[in-house]
């Protein structure tokens, strides 16, 4: 029996993979663009109004989104949801080049996302039923959190 091709559709020039992940695909930015921006920018404000408080603790920092971890890394934002399971999925967002991902200077407070062209390219790697997961992890995020508010500013 032949062996799957891990990437559908386009392959992207590293065509890096996941393990754990039995299939990749370089998600269209003009369809998802959107539902990628707003949610960069719900997680922003809910990094920096814990961030930015000098007032709250940082233990009060979950580290999700809406039950997806964040993993951290420079030049892209990625979340991972569980690849271990059969309905497992990372999502990666690279930033484009121009793109501040941090305040300048000591702060660790992230900047808002100022419109979807600071996404380069958005990755979504999966095992089993990851795929359709994805998409339905994105209408629950925008339910539960649309209403907390976006992070808007950007500082250079």
């Amino acid at each position: 029996m032949a062996r799957q091709p891990y990437w559908i559709g386009k392959r992207p020039s590293d065509a890096k993979r996941w393990q754990g992940a039995e299939a990749g695909e370089v998600l269209d930015v003009e369809s998802y663009g959107d539902s990628l921006f707003r949610m960069y920018r719900r997680y922003a404000k809910q990094w920096n109004d814990i961030e930015l408080d000098h007032s709250r603790d940082l233990s009060e920092h979950t580290h999700l989104v809406c039950s997806a971890r964040v993993v951290g890394s420079t030049g892209k934002f990625t979340l991972h949801n569980d690849i271990s399971r059969d309905d497992g999925w990372i999502l990666e967002v690279k930033f484009r080049r121009g793109f501040s991902q941090f305040y300048p200077g000591w702060s660790t407070g992230l900047n808002a996302l100022r419109s979807k062209d600071d996404i380069s390219q958005a990755r979504l790697h999966w095992r089993g039923n990851g795929r359709n997961a994805f998409d339905a992890w994105l209408t629950v995020e925008r339910e539960e959190n649309e209403a907390h508010g976006e992070w808007t500013e950007y500082r250079a």
